[in-house]
């Protein structure tokens, strides 16, 4: 066995952090599917934002299941999710959502399993999406690629805390800097692997979802100043509004 390969041969101490501003039901939701995870090398982070909600009740309810915690006003998603790593002791970081569930218990086996095999730098799943009927479908991610969106949810992605230290989320970003972050990781040739299963069931409802004209604009902001080269930038923009376009529409 390769001296990189062994350093992942014992099981690493893994970091979930979860971001939350008033949605105490989801938090719970969220904080009950690390709390029955079957791998016990694990580290969890709430970061709340201050919420007038219930949610410090929740957080204090599951505090044993919980490391750290922190309510307090922040500057943003990224601010928040930053803080998170300030916190993390953990080899790797994941931030799950609040709202977003891991698929089972056995989730957090599997991703260190596969991290045991490959050695990556960044290691992603795919994610399950509940439809209208209640059916939960899978969405498979693509795989390791540098293209003008995310190919990947980062709710499934588990990071190198070292390179989230390296590369904090740009907090000029409101919605796209975990694209900046995973762009950077691209051109500094970082290992990406592509776990091949589902690793959360994706809340929908999250911020992403109900801005989405604001996030495009803003993952061309990113794409403006990570990929360069103009006629790239002009083709994307077409795209984007296309994309935009058909979706009000519901054009195909």
């Amino acid at each position: 066995m390769n001296k990189q390969a062994n350093l992942y041969s014992s099981d690493p101490l893994i970091t979930i952090v979860t971001v939350n501003y008033n949605n105490a039901p989801a938090l719970e939701r969220t904080i009950q599917s690390v709390a029955g995870q079957d791998y016990t090398p694990l580290e969890y982070i709430v970061v709340d934002g201050a919420s007038t909600d219930a949610s410090v009740d929740v957080i204090r309810k599951y505090e044993p299941k919980i490391a750290r915690w922190i309510s307090e006003k922040d500057a943003g998603i990224y601010n928040a999710m930053n803080k998170g790593i300030v916190n993390a002791t953990g080899e790797w970081i994941c931030f799950l959502n609040c709202g977003d569930v891991f698929v089972d218990g056995t989730t957090l086996r599997r991703i260190v399993r596969n991290i045991q095999l490959s050695a990556p730098d960044i290691i992603y799943g795919n994610i399950m999406i509940e439809r209208r009927d209640g059916v939960l479908v899978e969405r498979i991610a693509k795989e390791p690629c540098n293209i003008h969106r995310m190919h990947f949810c980062h709710q499934s992605a588990f990071v190198k805390t070292a390179l989230l230290r390296k590369y904090p989320f740009d907090e000029s970003h409101e919605m796209s800097a975990d694209l900046k972050f995973f762009k950077q990781c691209h051109y500094d040739k970082r290992a990406f692997v592509h776990a091949g299963f589902p690793v959360v069931i994706y809340d929908t409802s999250g911020v992403s979802n109900v801005q989405r004209r604001k996030g495009l604009y803003d993952n061309i902001a990113v794409i403006r100043e990570m990929d360069k080269g103009v006629a790239k930038y002009l083709f994307i923009l077409r795209l984007y509004f296309t994309i935009y376009w058909r979706t009000l529409t519901g054009k195909k």
